[in-house]
């Protein structure tokens, strides 16, 4: 077996309470670009990508440049007595000849390609996840246990994703039911979405989430983009805490929220409906 390491640093932007960086310096850039070559080709020379990190918006790039190259993720986040194990959407390359699941008439389970990814579920851009908020908060601190028992899921996740006639499209059951659909299954049982565990009732739970046509980081505004403006639209997503949200239309999807389904709440019982 043949491994490396690599350690790479890629400045997302300045927390959201400063103002952005308007010019970084030459050096400064050169050195993101060439980390984020690096991690593009680490990308593109394997066959799928695990995401084990600790803070939400360093996983955005990577997810993204796995929708853009049509490569399995299996991402995995942890909390205190928490975890989560998920494979995102899958968009099979150009010429591919795997099949796409028709479930136009099938409502207890979603195809592969529209699988939501980490951020689908997401209604702001990534920031800086990690101020102001404790160490259990940050996920630094957690049970013994809970990092081994996602990391192992996560292995078993991919080996029957890749044991599936689909692969990356195989189909996610979103029945709850224990019924043995052969689409959403392999040789080895469920290919699920999600894993969800929770070890303060010992308890996984499986759902299954759509992707959002509004996503940060794998809808095709974020996707035609990047493949359109490449190094530039990455730099400026660095630099500018809106930038995502703007392009994909989260910022009008908050301003469309009326102000009479905003609840303001004090730090009495009392509460008032603005």
């Amino acid at each position: 077996m043949e491994t490396s390491g690599d350690q790479n640093h890629t400045p997302f932007h300045t927390p959201p309470t400063l103002p952005p960086i308007p010019n970084l310096p030459a050096k400064a850039i050169d050195q993101t670009k060439k980390t984020v070559e690096l991690l593009e080709e680490l990308v593109l020379s394997h066959d799928a990508v695990f995401l084990l990190m600790d803070t939400r918006e360093s996983r955005w790039l990577p997810t993204m440049l796995c929708a853009f190259h049509s490569k399995l993720c299996i991402n995995v986040a942890l909390g205190f007595d928490t975890f989560m194990v998920m494979r995102h959407g899958y968009r099979p390359p150009a010429g591919s000849t795997l099949p796409v699941s028709d479930t136009k008439t099938k409502h207890t389970k979603l195809p592969g390609n529209k699988l939501g990814c980490y951020f689908c579920s997401d209604v702001v851009a990534p920031t800086n996840s990690t101020r102001d908020r404790t160490l259990d908060q940050q996920c630094t601190v957690t049970r013994p246990g809970v990092s081994m028992m996602a990391g192992a899921l996560a292995s078993e996740l991919l080996v029957s994703l890749v044991q599936h006639p689909w692969r990356g499209l195989a189909p996610a059951d979103c029945s709850g039911e224990e019924d043995d659909d052969p689409d959403t299954t392999c040789c080895l049982g469920l290919v699920p979405h999600q894993i969800r565990g929770f070890l303060s009732r010992f308890q996984n739970v499986l759902p299954a989430s759509k992707s959002f046509d509004k996503c940060t980081a794998c809808s095709e505004t974020v996707l035609q983009h990047y493949k359109k403006e490449g190094f530039d639209f990455l730099l400026k997503v660095f630099d500018t805490p809106n930038f995502l949200e703007e392009l994909t239309g989260l910022d009008k999807l908050h301003a469309s929220v009326e102000d009479g389904q905003v609840w303001e709440l004090s730090d009495s019982d009392d509460f008032e409906i603005a």
